[in-house]
């Protein structure tokens, strides 16, 4: 069973998600609580939000490890890394907005050690797909790491939109990310 902090931490996301300066007193609506229950367990809205950040990226460290250990191959790993991350930043996608502005380098800072060790392993999945010319060796790391965090972002943005098919994002972002770094087959 969850505890009330960590349900107060999901009515958060829930409620920033759907409005990013979402205050106290709606979360705590959400809920069903008052106010003061949930700054008995929150200062305030910052340390909130923070705590939000944290829970972010311990759920992507985690979805994103066992994207990785779901295969042996590095291309269906890629495929899945891919997925967990659309998937996460859906879920967690004002917690990019809030903090692109402010720094989103700082929201990877606090957990530098392990959001390296799983970006350690992107890496070398990407190193090895171009080592057997699966993808363009011409195409340098750091770009194709930006576009499939660009890829990432275009794919919420599309589904918060309206504008495309919910079902059909995932098999049209992965296509988009796939062909961008010259991996043509299905």
């Amino acid at each position: 069973m969850k505890s009330t902090k960590d349900k107060i931490v999901d009515a958060a996301v829930f409620c920033l998600n759907k409005n990013e300066k979402a205050s106290i007193d709606e979360i705590a609506n959400h809920l069903g609580l008052n106010r003061r229950t949930i700054h008995r367990y929150f200062k305030d809205r910052s340390t909130l939000i923070q705590c939000c950040q944290e829970k972010m990226m311990t759920t992507c460290n985690l979805a994103m490890n066992q994207a990785y250990d779901s295969s042996n191959e590095a291309l269906k790993q890629i495929e899945n890394m891919f997925y967990a991350a659309l998937t996460i930043g859906t879920e967690y996608s004002f917690v990019k907005k809030l903090f692109d502005r402010s720094g989103y380098a700082d929201v990877v800072a606090t957990e530098v050690e392990v959001y390296d060790n799983v970006k350690e392993k992107w890496f070398k999945l990407i190193l090895a797909l171009q080592e057997k010319q699966i993808i363009k060796s011409t195409i340098p790391l750091p770009w194709i790491y930006n576009l499939f965090g660009g890829m990432i972002d275009i794919a919420i943005a599309a589904q918060t939109s309206g504008d495309v098919a919910v079902n059909d994002i995932k098999m049209l972002s992965w296509t988009a990310f796939k062909g961008s770094i010259g991996i043509n087959n299905s």
